[in-house]
């Protein structure tokens, strides 16, 4: 499994609480980067319009930023992807260093796909760019598991990595030459909206710096990275197209205190959708995508009011849990919370057969003192949310637990689907534990009790980090 990175915002103000949302957030943070999940910031993008020029100028800006960030976070998946690979052919064979940078370099190409899939880039014009970073994720990923047992690379296999080796060099340079567009004053979020033929500017000014020599491999053997599997599909919506003014109703459907609801366009790219601007009755902002296929809520951005909270956080979570539900996600539960200020942010999960859903992940936002949502984020489980038939396995809770080291203190344990390396998805038997003053998850395949990956959550100034 790829390292699983993502850090929540803000701070406890008591230790108590922070102790207290430690030990529930730390496997849902690292498992939703894995799936491809957008961090809880999403939510608060400020992609919604003001009644004025100011708050619109306001919110421009603010998206632009966030554009930018991702493209930066992008150039640095594949810097250090250039460099992951680089280490790997010069390590020698089958020595753990090189199985290290292997791993090290799935978890960059995963990092580079997330990044993309957050730009405003026509997903049909960059497939080649896709499949590229996906099938290294799950061939690098492929070959690290491979040496566990003491085998070493093939010569096929080092030739096909000099290959790669070649391509993710040649989109570096295209990505470091597009940064100084960048510097120079070019608007990501001006060209997205100039549209032609499907395709938008910003993507044919990426695609305008590209070397048509570039050799994308082709690697063609079982795994998760065959091209059945690699395709940037949608899995989760369905139903027929909805019209600008269906979506519209939809919206006031689940914004009954709704003062305004003005239409602010389309988005075109991985997920297609009309954009609404709602005032509501406590008069915040906020920016509403509505899915074209299925007229589903795929993502609240604003601000909530400051002030005395009218409710708590159980209050918060009910609201949160009957929105989802209002919304399609049946039968979940909050599986991580915390609270910022007069915000209550919320990671809610589906279950079947009392497994829990880590890949159909929901992010939801409350402010506390409206008792609105004024964030939502459903990107991930209409992403990969589809009828499962699952197992719980042979597993039992208690044999999970009598597999952790005897010097950990458990929490708690519970059965999961685990999206564990890329576009796997394993039913497990998740342990939280103690151990000096630190907090672990294990992952037992439910199957077979094989420990599949284990997450430690680590505690920053900015919040924990999971590895």
């Amino acid at each position: 499994m790829s390292e699983t990175n993502q850090k929540n915002n803000g701070k406890s103000a008591l230790a108590h609480e922070k102790r207290e949302n430690k030990r529930k957030n730390g496997a849902i943070i690292g498992l939703s980067i894995a799936t491809a999940v957008l961090a809880l910031s999403t939510i608060g993008l400020g992609v919604g319009f003001g009644i004025t020029d100011h708050y619109a100028m306001k919110y421009r800006s603010d998206l632009e930023n966030v554009y930018n960030n991702n493209f930066y976070n992008l150039l640095d998946s594949v810097n250090n992807l250039e460099n992951k690979v680089s280490k790997t052919l010069s390590a020698t064979n089958g020595s753990s260093y090189q199985r290290k940078m292997l791993l090290e370099a799935s978890k960059n190409a995963s990092e580079a796909e997330i990044s993309v899939s957050q730009l405003p880039l026509s997903q049909s014009e960059i497939q080649d760019t896709i499949k590229l970073v996906n099938q290294i994720s799950g061939y690098t990923s492929t070959l690290a598991e491979k040496m566990v047992g003491g085998e070493t690379l093939t010569n096929e296999e080092i030739n096909t990595l000099n290959q790669i080796h070649r391509s993710v060099l040649e989109l570096k340079n295209r990505l470091n030459e597009f940064e100084k567009k960048l510097n120079n004053g070019y608007s990501i979020m001006g060209r997205n909206l100039n549209i032609k033929d499907d395709v938008n500017d910003f993507t044919r000014t990426i695609n305008s710096t590209k070397n048509n020599d570039i050799e994308y491999p082709t690697m063609i053997y079982d795994g998760p990275f065959s091209d059945s599997v690699v395709s940037s599909k949608v899995k989760g919506l369905s139903g027929k197209a909805v019209t600008k003014s269906e979506a519209s109703e939809n919206v006031k459907k689940h914004f009954k205190v709704a003062t305004d609801i003005a239409y602010e366009g389309e988005t075109n790219g991985r997920f297609e959708t009309f954009n609404f601007r709602v005032t509501n009755s406590e008069s915040e902002r906020l920016f509403v995508q509505v899915t074209k296929i299925g007229g589903n809520i795929l993502t609240i951005s604003g601000t909530g009011k400051d002030g005395k909270n009218s409710i708590d956080k159980e209050g918060a979570k009910n609201i949160a849990i009957k929105f989802a539900s209002d919304n399609g996600v049946e039968d979940a539960e909050v599986v991580w919370s915390d609270s910022i200020e007069n915000d209550m942010y919320l990671n809610i999960a589906p279950k079947v057969g009392g497994i829990i859903l880590y890949p159909d992940l929901v992010k939801v936002k409350v402010n506390m003192t409206s008792g609105t949502v004024v964030g939502y984020d459903a990107t991930t489980y209409f992403t990969n949310h589809v009828d499962r038939t699952l197992s719980k396995g042979n597993l039992t809770l208690a044999d999970a637990k009598g597999k952790v080291p005897s010097n950990f203190e458990i929490v708690q344990a519970r059965h999961v689907l685990s999206p564990l390396d890329y576009n796997r998805e394993i039913v497990c038997v998740e342990v939280e534990a103690d151990n000096d003053n630190s907090t672990y998850y294990f992952y037992f395949n439910a199957t077979n009790g094989d420990l599949e990956n284990v997450l430690k959550v680590i505690e920053t100034d900015d919040g924990n980090l999971l590895m």
